[in-house]
């Protein structure tokens, strides 16, 4: 074999064996780069996989807390509604209570103003602002003779006179009987209207009343005497067919008095010098209201919020007296 055939044989030899080289070189690096790029898809795909769970978790947790916050603000609604519907209940109940206790006293008072109506109550405030020294006779064939209007007492601090506070609780108890259902006259209803003893009780018997009240203070020398009484007529010739009533009503009223206002307790006297008793032919009772000549008792007659008790203390009284 000539060099040049040689030549070409190891040359094709060489090229066969570096195309298997190169061949193979490429086979494994493409197989290499191949792998790589499989483990770099994987791992792309693994973190997207992880990511999506993340994500899916931050959904759930999400969801979660939004049912909890839903299931919270329906408990506290439905706690509210129950709460609204509790108040509503209880309010229901307490209306229809009160309904009933008003029905009731309406149904009462009407049942007293109905029986009341036909009851006739005088009140005579003692004295005026005018005085008067014309006598007349302290009872019927009497030979006593007494002035009309000597003027009452007057506060010793408050200088306030008698008469203003005998009307001031008159004016009171008028109203509060009148509410009781009861007809009320007054004997007078201003100060200086001035009347005679034996006037005051043409009043009460002319209105056939079935009792008459005559409202008075106190006073004494001593001033350290304190309290409220209740005067009624003696058993006389003139007042037999009134003493027992009158006396009857005089102990229920006085009590009821001097329970509610808290009086001292003076008692029941009985008078045969009463002008006012002696000349009436109905029941006839006369308080006094306590002493204008104790510092005390002056200055709680003069308040509107004293006198309206006393004022409540008799129209009770009178009202359970004349039942």
């Amino acid at each position: 074999m000539s060099k040049k055939k040689k030549f070409l044989l190891a040359f094709l030899f060489l090229a066969v064996i570096g195309g298997a080289v190169y061949a193979t070189s490429y086979a494994t690096s493409y197989a290499t780069k191949k792998q790589g790029k499989s483990i770099q898809t994987a791992n792309i795909k693994k973190a997207a996989d992880v990511k999506e769970k993340v994500d899916q978790l931050a959904k759930d947790k999400a969801t979660i807390a939004a049912k909890a916050k839903e299931a919270s603000a329906l408990k506290v609604k439905e706690a509210a509604a129950k709460a609204k519907k509790d108040a509503d209940t209880k309010a229901a109940e307490i209306k229809a209570l009160a309904d009933a206790k008003a029905k009731a006293k309406t149904e009462e008072n009407t049942k007293n103003s109905n029986n009341n109506s036909q009851k006739v109550v005088v009140i005579d405030p003692g004295h005026a602002s005018v005085t008067s020294s014309v006598k007349e006779q302290q009872a019927p064939g009497s030979n006593i003779m007494k002035i009309k209007e000597p003027g009452g007492a007057q506060g010793i601090n408050t200088r306030t006179p008698e008469y203003v506070v005998n009307m001031a609780v008159a004016v009171k108890l008028e109203s509060l009987l009148q509410a009781k259902g009861y007809t009320v006259k007054m004997t007078k209803t201003k100060n200086s209207q001035m009347l005679g003893n034996i006037a005051r009780a043409e009043v009460g018997n002319k209105a056939n009343a079935d009792l008459v009240i005559r409202i008075h203070a106190d006073s004494n020398n001593n001033s350290s005497i304190t309290g409220a009484s209740m005067l009624v007529p003696t058993d006389t010739k003139n007042t037999d067919s009134i003493y027992k009533a009158s006396k009857n009503y005089g102990q229920i009223v006085f009590n009821k008095l001097i329970n509610e206002v808290g009086m001292n307790n003076r008692g029941v006297v009985e008078r045969s010098d009463m002008t006012g008793f002696n000349w009436s032919k109905v029941p006839v009772i006369l308080v006094e209201m306590g002493f204008q000549s104790n510092v005390n008792e002056d200055k709680l007659l003069t308040t509107s919020a004293y006198q309206a008790k006393i004022a409540k203390g008799l129209a009770d009284g009178i009202d359970q007296a004349l039942k």
